[in-house]
């Protein structure tokens, strides 16, 4: 289970990609062979992108691997380069909290919306909003643990590397 956890991104970005190209071909497929493209292709296409870029995103995250200038507080002695890096995960911690909270706001405002062509609730699409935002927070409060637990205040990634 503990292995599931650690892969969990990897493995739900797996499984979306894979759906996303299997929609992907069957649209092509029903254009090309069928010469009448399926209608829902390009709707649940869009569903799953969104998904995949929420769940991308925290996987970024998780890594170490969103942008950042390191340069000068690389440079810093490890009690003060702990504090800023304490200080930007908090901002981070802040700005996924609001993701969650407004993104869960969306999807409720629009739980009542159908799609155009799947009808289903157009709250599936915003849905990845709020999912993506809790990933990238647990993957946060655990940065900030690793970070405090580390003897050099160094931030490592969840792998035992640091970002290059």
């Amino acid at each position: 289970m503990n292995r599931v956890y650690k892969d969990m991104e990897e493995i739900i970005g797996a499984v979306l990609l894979v759906a996303m190209c299997l929609v992907a071909v069957a649209k092509v497929a029903s254009r090309y062979v069928l010469a009448s493209p399926f209608s829902w292709s390009e709707e649940l296409a869009t569903i799953l992108f969104s998904w995949v870029v929420f769940v991308g995103a925290s996987l970024a995250l998780k890594k170490n691997e969103h942008f950042s200038m390191d340069v000068l507080v690389d440079l810093l002695p490890s009690a003060p380069k702990r504090l800023i890096q304490t200080i930007g995960l908090g901002l981070v911690a802040v700005f996924c909290l609001l993701i969650v909270c407004y993104g869960v706001r969306l999807a409720v405002l629009n739980w009542q919306v159908k799609t155009a062509v799947l009808e289903i609730s157009r709250a599936w699409l915003y849905l990845a909003v709020p999912f993506g935002g809790a990933l990238m927070l647990l993957r946060t409060i655990e940065m900030f643990v690793r970070l405090w637990r580390s003897d050099d205040g160094a931030l490592a990634c969840q792998d035992g590397k640091g970002a290059e």
